[in-house]
């Protein structure tokens, strides 16, 4: 009682000095309590202000998913590593410019209940308590089928205006990889994929800009979450005629294994690595609360093997000019070009890449991918390679002349 005394003291001494020394556009959250009991959990919010919640369970991984308006979550540093009763761990963060989410991982089924607010910590401080009560498989998962019904692309994914004079420039999409709650790998420095995926692809925007010759688009350029295919209706929505998606590599390095490796889409796999690089990307909808749609073959069915074949041509013919490019600039993986069914390289008319940056789990990539000097020449590098493949040299009589 004692501790949780002196907790209180320190959550409300906290509130109270960001409320006071501060403006704050969005309301903090302090901290996550969480009570497990036998039959029941209560998790409470410790937040500056009153809150709107909303919450629902997803299957498919088991977990419960806390909605918000925008929050600037203050939480202490080991928040998330918990194994209390049904709750494993949880993670948090934007998965809209307005809209927050605190995804909880579920030991066992468990379902939401009342929604509690109070004031009774004092201090300008509130609490948010929901009351999860144990459930059966089937009454979970039938909660969880009328919660992906409901929530099925519902404001998911940023919002693009077309500009207002016609470009007719090929256009690049950048997809950053993760995003919001889906954090990807930890680097052994303690940074997040998200981050330094990107802090690079905006780079690379900016880059590619510059040349005057094609345009631009970012899947995201801010945390967010946003599904696998969204990303890739993003580059459909708007035409591209190239989608690149940017990451940090995941799988577990030991030794001196690192570098840079490009990968194009393919139902077969490559090699055993690849089809695990692609199998722990594709997992990142879980990883941010969501749960994706079946796939739609309903375009492939149009356009037909042919075109398929075509475009997996230009998607080989990329890859290969980005790591022609990039080959004097950062280290190469032993095998540098490589194929696996990746979810965001599902486009059938788009040639589409995906390049893993380097080993997260590797001091020396991780060095490279947070050098200013080697962004820079990075950057450079594959803009060259990406505008060319787009505005390939032409060749023939100069029939400029008279």
């Amino acid at each position: 009682m004692k501790r949780f005394a002196r907790s209180l003291s320190l959550y409300v001494a906290v509130l109270g000095q960001l409320i006071a020394s501060t403006v704050i556009a969005a309301p903090v959250i302090a901290d996550i309590q969480i009570a497990p009991a036998a039959t029941s959990t209560r998790i409470r919010l410790i937040a500056s202000e009153e809150i709107p919640i909303s919450a629902f369970v997803l299957s498919n991984p088991d977990r419960l998913i806390i909605e918000t308006p925008d929050i600037n979550f203050q939480l202490p540093p080991d928040s998330g590593v918990t194994s209390q009763g049904a709750i494993k761990s949880y993670r948090y963060g934007k998965i809209a410019t307005d809209r927050s989410r605190i995804v909880f991982d579920l030991a066992s089924p468990m379902v939401p209940g009342d929604i509690v607010k109070g004031t009774s910590m004092g201090g300008g401080a509130y609490t948010v308590s929901l009351f999860l009560t144990a459930s059966d498989r089937e009454n979970f998962d039938k909660a969880a089928q009328t919660a992906a019904i409901s929530k099925a692309f519902k404001d998911l994914g940023p919002t693009i205006s077309a500009p207002s004079i016609p470009d007719n420039r090929p256009l690049i999409v950048i997809d950053p990889g993760h995003g919001g709650n889906d954090l990807g790998a930890t680097g052994v420095t303690g940074l997040f994929e998200k981050d330094v995926v990107l802090a690079f692809s905006m780079a690379l925007a900016k880059k590619i800009e510059a040349q005057g010759l094609c345009r631009v688009l970012l899947t995201r350029d801010q945390d967010v979450f946003i599904p696998l295919d969204e990303r890739v209706k993003i580059a459909h929505l708007h035409n591209a005629a190239v989608f690149l998606s940017i990451h940090g590599d995941t799988i577990a390095a030991v030794g001196d294994v690192r570098g840079s490796t490009v990968y194009v889409g393919d139902e077969r796999s490559s090699d055993a690595e690849a089809a695990k690089v692609a199998e722990y990307e594709n997992k990142a909808d879980s990883a941010g609360g969501y749960t994706p749609q079946a796939t739609d073959s309903s375009v492939a069915d149009i356009l037909g093997d042919l075109t398929l074949r075509e475009t997996r041509t230009r998607s080989s013919l990329l890859a290969r000019e980005l790591v022609t490019r990039i080959a004097d600039t950062t280290h190469l993986n032993r095998n540098p070009l490589r194929a696996a069914g990746f979810r965001v390289l599902r486009a059938v008319d788009i040639p589409s890449a995906l390049i893993e940056l380097g080993y997260m789990s590797s001091k020396a990539d991780l060095d490279q991918l947070t050098s200013s000097e080697w962004t820079d020449r990075m950057t450079s590098r594959m803009a060259d390679a990406l505008v060319e493949f787009l505005n390939p040299p032409r060749s023939g009589p100069d029939i400029a002349k008279p």
